[in-house]
């Protein structure tokens, strides 16, 4: 409520003229541009600005009625008022009526006699002095205001200018708020494209790396805000497996989206065979073109063999962390080699470093959030800390085998997270351990026992020996596929195809072959539905494999689908139309379509 205190106005006649005396004083004048404007700056809406307008204007100028009207390009609309008139309140078009012509003018106007003015009014409105005002931003009419007695002469020129005041205060706090909601709708898509973008990164992110032929990781990953500038992966390829951590410069959303270039572009490398020193020429030229300015990005690489030796390219990234478990000491592991995307990549430009693993050992791989990220005091974590951390949580895991890899990267983690707590994140976080199970050798020991013993023909103990190696250490690839040839000659088809299916994921020697006998083991045990997964996905990796095809066939007619089996061998002949097997195998389908029902035969595949 309005504190000011001034008489109440009263028009007058002096010498034949209207005049009003009473009401605001010079004094009064400055006193409630002041409210005005302390009143608005509080305003926390549009609804309130508006209701705001109305009790101001009554309380001030003792208004028969007020009016507001917002432009909305077309019409000049009432968007409030005290109370309706009658006839009541309209849209208004430009010239349309006093509001309409001080909108199209954009200049105030005081009309002491609107009796005077009938083309202003519409039929019967009772209105005889007025003041309105646009409310303007800058160049731009958002609308009007209008304060409105039935007594002629009834404001003056100061009532204007009050007035005027009013409109500006409300433009101004209109902008402000426009420019909020705007800032608000942007925040929000920016939030929601982030979550999309954190949930898109979340695909390209392992979520769990399982073991490897008796290597066993560890990772955390952790952006410093929805999404990453971090990117770190794990490929199998058969008798290799290749692990990447890179780190773009800058955070956010163009950072996270040259991670799934890298994402692509890597997984492209590992796919046609490519070399360590090749993978980052690759990268640095194919990605290069694509980055934003002044960003490029660091990577390290490590590729770890069935033999455990490993080898290792760096692209300007941390050093590799070897773990010596027999000394339970650290070395420092780098090679040569620029960061990308900064100049050309060339292959010669990255040095290729080899190493072996023992079973004990590991190799760490992180990106500087971790040591770089400041305590309570300021001060680095640093790379001393980081490993210390290693250390002491290490020999907390109680008779740790190498498989406890992941709960050892969590307990330093939580280390690290107890030692920053309550600062910012100041960067990206990743962090990957590769550890070689230290009972590897006992493992391999009792698979090369099992080995000599199928020689020797001893089922019995090749499958005893084969099994504590299992035991000991799950992984091995050759074991896997020793337990699955095992029990395949024993006819126990189910758990054959569950030790190759094993080997498979574990492994990722994912070829046509292998997943032809995976099928074959499938349509052993009558899994057809199985069976043709596996035929079919041999036929993807190579559509001119023969025997799978013959064998899809024959699923096809087991299901007593025979145009579907026809079809199979006839796209087969189109790719090898000199295949005798596939031309003897369509021409018994054929027959059996003819004769419905009679028994098939397959030439060259028992069963």
């Amino acid at each position: 409520m309005i504190e000011v205190k001034y008489g109440k106005r009263k028009v007058v006649s002096y010498r034949g003229n209207k005049m009003v005396v009473g009401g605001l004083t010079a004094k009064n004048k400055i006193d409630i541009l002041l409210y005005i404007s302390t009143e608005f700056a509080n305003s926390n809406s549009r609804e309130e600005l508006y209701s705001l307008v109305l009790t101001l204007s009554e309380e001030i100028f003792e208004v028969d009625n007020v009016t507001l009207r917002l432009w909305d390009g077309k019409l000049l609309r009432p968007e409030r008022y005290l109370q309706e008139t009658d006839p009541p309140r309209r849209p208004l078009k430009e010239h349309e009526g006093f509001s309409g012509r001080v909108l199209a003018q954009q200049r105030s106007e005081l009309i002491h006699d609107l009796s005077l003015h009938p083309e202003l009014l519409d039929e019967g409105e009772t209105t005889r002095c007025v003041c309105c005002v646009p409310v303007m931003y800058k160049e731009n009419v958002l609308g009007t205001i209008s304060i409105e007695k039935d007594i002629p002469s009834f404001y003056k020129e100061d009532d204007l200018e009050i007035l005027e005041a009013m409109a500006s205060q409300l433009a101004l706090a209109l902008n402000q708020m426009s420019l909020i909601s705007g800032l608000i709708e942007a925040q929000d898509r920016i939030n929601s494209d982030l979550k999309m973008g954190r949930s898109v990164q979340g695909h390209i992110i392992s979520s769990e790396v399982a073991p490897w032929n008796g290597i066993h990781f560890g990772f955390y990953y952790e952006p410093m805000v929805e999404v990453s500038g971090d990117y770190f992966d794990v490929i199998r390829k058969g008798n290799h497996i290749t692990l990447l951590v890179a780190d773009v410069s800058g955070h956010g959303v163009s950072a996270a989206l040259v991670t799934m270039t890298i994402h692509h572009e890597f997984r492209r490398c590992i796919a046609q065979g490519m070399g360590l020193p090749e993978i980052m020429e690759y990268l640095g030229e194919s990605i290069r073109p694509k980055l934003p300015a002044e960003t490029y990005f660091t990577a390290q690489i490590v590729r770890i063999y069935n033999d455990l030796s490993f080898s290792f390219v760096n692209a300007g990234h941390n050093r590799l962390l070897v773990f010596d478990g027999e000394s339970a000491s650290f070395m420092h592991m780098d090679a040569a080699g620029m960061p990308l995307g900064i100049v050309e990549s060339r292959r010669q430009d990255y040095e290729e470093r080899f190493g072996k693993l023992r079973p004990g050992d590991m190799l760490i791989m992180f990106t500087d959030g971790i040591p770089e990220q400041r305590d309570a005091k300021g001060q680095d974590t640093t790379l001393e800390r980081f490993l210390y951390w290693i250390h002491t949580e290490r020999d907390k895991l109680t008779e740790y085998a190498g498989k406890d890899t992941q709960q050892l990267c969590d307990n330093v983690i939580e280390q690290w997270k107890q030692h920053v707590e309550g600062m910012p994140r100041s960067d990206d976080i990743t962090v990957l351990m590769a550890s070689c199970c230290p009972e590897l050798d006992n493992a391999m020991n009792s698979f090369r026992q099992a080995r000599k013993s199928t020689k020797e023909e001893n089922r019995n103990r090749a499958i005893t020996y084969a099994l504590k190696a299992y035991e000991m250490e799950p992984s091995l690839h050759e074991n896997l596929k020793l337990l699955s040839k095992l029990h395949y000659e024993d006819e126990d088809y189910t758990a054959a195809a569950d030790y190759l299916a094993r080997y498979i994921e574990v492994s990722g020697d994912a070829n046509p072959q292998v997943y032809y006998t995976l099928g074959n083991i499938h349509f052993k045990s009558n899994q057809i539905a199985n069976a043709k997964r596996e035929f079919k996905r041999s036929l993807s990796l190579d559509y001119t494999f023969t025997r799978s095809s013959v064998m899809l066939a024959r699923c096809y007619v087991r299901g007593g689908e025979i145009a579907k089996a026809m079809n199979t061998l006839k796209r087969a002949l189109k790719s090898t139309p000199g295949n005798e097997m596939l031309r003897e195998s369509l021409a018994t389908v054929e027959r059996v379509a003819q004769e419905r029902g009679e028994p098939v035969g397959f030439p060259g595949n028992g069963g």
